[in-house]
């Protein structure tokens, strides 16, 4: 038996060193073969959400770096173990570069699965899944936010047996040992009332009513994305209200010191700053959690205040797969010393804009444009988003089943478009 270890630590952070070695011996006595891969030390380039590794390349990344063999090893693997520091409840950047690469490893198709929208499996199985993550003190909040991403990534990832829980980077020798004996043991025998419930964060106002916002847009298709329609229409609608606005794609400002300085400064002369971004296996795209990391760090040693709000829009129909990246938006938000303000939560988003400024869509988007309008009148008075609007703005803009029927139509065409019709099911990892 094969067991993969992605060790997702930072530079100069030696706890995955550690957990790996005694993991090491631990799988060993089990009979497997296990292979310690330090991701930071692998040349992993951004997921740019083309999806040509649907519609092109079938199954295998367009860019052409470590994430191709890294993959390959995963669906060899029997067992997939994934090592981070906690990073606002979820995982680290260096981790979840190399997971935003496991859309290739699934198929642009629908299934439902425990009656919500998942893409079908391309390979016919999947090694179990095991998180660890490190965090110095037991923080209950922020674990069952780690716990929900990781039960959701078992989910998509199709791991059979699944298991998740938390070293301290301090434990000794003895503790470690105890503790990874325990989380593998899990994997057979998951503990009875295994919580995957998010915490309910309160969203607040501000003090004052913001005069200035910005926009942060965090897709790397920039201004031809969703995330920009939205978001964009949003901040219209806020400039309307007589606030000083601002637009800032991540992607772009993210490429050299200088802007990314730029940046910094932007966000501390905002009053509010809304991150609009696109789903990425469950969470944020690694580059923009890259970027809340650098955020957090430079408010440290900057006065408190400002607001803080997120929109986040998802493939699938249900809304509700955005639930873990808004609560690690709202662990960020505090961590940072922002307020925030809420979160708006969109599935079905491509389905809903298509590339389109939102402004100009009529029939479905109808009622979404006058939800953002409601945020935008709340956002402007320095209120917290109002719950009916987040409630219109969360549900589908069409049945479930049609959604997944013309998704997969949809697909079909344009592979069809490439001449790669009929190859959309190649499974190029798969061992003869």
């Amino acid at each position: 038996m094969k067991a993969l270890i992605f060790d997702g630590s930072p530079e100069g952070d030696s706890t995955g060193v550690r957990i790996a070695g005694e993991l090491g011996r631990l799988l060993a006595s089990q009979g497997y073969e296990a292979e310690h891969v330090v991701l930071r030390r692998k040349t992993i380039g951004n997921c740019s959400g083309c999806f040509q590794c649907w519609l092109k390349t079938p199954g295998i990344c367009t860019l052409d770096d470590d994430n191709l063999e890294l993959s390959r090893k995963f669906i060899a693997s029997d067992l997939l173990i994934m090592l981070t520091p906690v990073t606002f409840g979820g995982y680290s950047p260096e981790l979840k570069r190399m997971l935003d690469h496991f859309i290739a490893n699934i198929s642009p198709f629908f299934a439902t699965v425990n009656g919500e929208s998942h893409h079908r499996k391309r390979y016919e199985s999947y090694p179990d899944l095991l998180v660890v993550g490190w965090l110095e003190q037991p923080d209950e909040a922020t674990e069952s936010v780690f716990s929900h991403l990781a039960w959701r990534n078992s989910i998509n990832f199709y791991a059979r047996r699944s298991g998740w829980g938390f070293i301290r980077p301090s434990a000794g020798p003895v503790e470690l040992r105890e503790r990874l004996e325990a989380l593998l043991q899990e994997l057979d025998r998951p503990p009875a009332g295994r919580r995957t419930q998010l915490p309910d964060v309160a969203a607040s106002g501000t003090d004052l009513p913001p005069r200035k916002a910005l926009l942060l847009c965090g897709s790397p298709r920039m201004a031809k994305s969703t995330s920009a329609s939205l978001g964009g229409y949003l901040l219209g609608r806020l400039e309307a209200q007589g606030l000083e606005t601002d637009t800032v794609h991540l992607y772009k400002a993210l490429q050299d010191t200088r802007k990314l300085a730029k940046l910094l400064d932007a966000v501390d002369n905002a009053d509010l700053c809304v991150l609009a971004f696109p789903l990425y296996i469950d969470s944020i795209p690694a580059p923009v959690l890259a970027f809340m990391q650098q955020v957090s760090e430079h408010r440290k040693t900057t006065p408190s205040g400002g607001g803080f709000a997120a929109v986040v829009n998802c493939g699938f129909i249900e809304s509700r797969h955005n639930e873990t990246a808004l609560s690690i938006c709202a662990a960020f938000a505090a961590e940072s010393r922002f307020r925030w303000m809420g979160g708006i939560s969109v599935g079905g988003g491509e389905g809903l804009v298509h590339g389109r400024p939102f402004a100009e869509l009529g029939g479905p988007a109808i009622p979404f444009r006058k939800a953002l309008d409601r945020v935008a009148e709340a956002l402007a008075a320095g209120n917290p988003l109002p719950e009916d609007a987040r409630c219109q703005l969360a549900r589908p803009f069409v049945p479930a089943w049609i959604y997944r029927f013309v998704g997969s139509m949809n697909w079909k065409k344009r592979a069809r478009r490439n001449g790669i019709r009929h190859r959309l099911g190649e499974r190029p990892y798969q061992e003869a």
